[in-house]
């Protein structure tokens, strides 16, 4: 069965294209750090939540790579797959 996707629900025309995305999470932010802490020594993102708007995002994203106990080498921001921002841990 086609379910319309978030551009036929705008236009009311079937696109044929199924969002895997629903309409209200399309407008939350990505949270994501890069945690180098792997036996390997390589750097791997992971998802740690969501902002509500991009300062709720920032705020959440600078609080990892600044906090006093491990903090992460980086936090990046996503909304829709696109970034939109990133924050890296001070030089100490």
């Amino acid at each position: 069965m086609e379910q319309p996707g978030i551009d036929s629900r705008r236009t009311a025309v079937p696109t044929g294209h199924v969002s895997c995305t629903p309409a209200p999470a399309a407008q939350l932010f990505e949270i994501a750090v890069l945690d180098s802490t792997g036996e390997d020594g390589l750097g791997r993102w992971h998802t740690i939540g969501w902002g509500v708007d991009r300062v709720h995002a920032d705020s959440i994203a600078e609080s990892f790579v600044t906090r006093p106990v491990r903090p992460y080498d980086a936090a990046q921001i996503r909304q829709n797959g696109h970034l939109v921002g990133e924050h890296r841990r001070p030089a100490e």
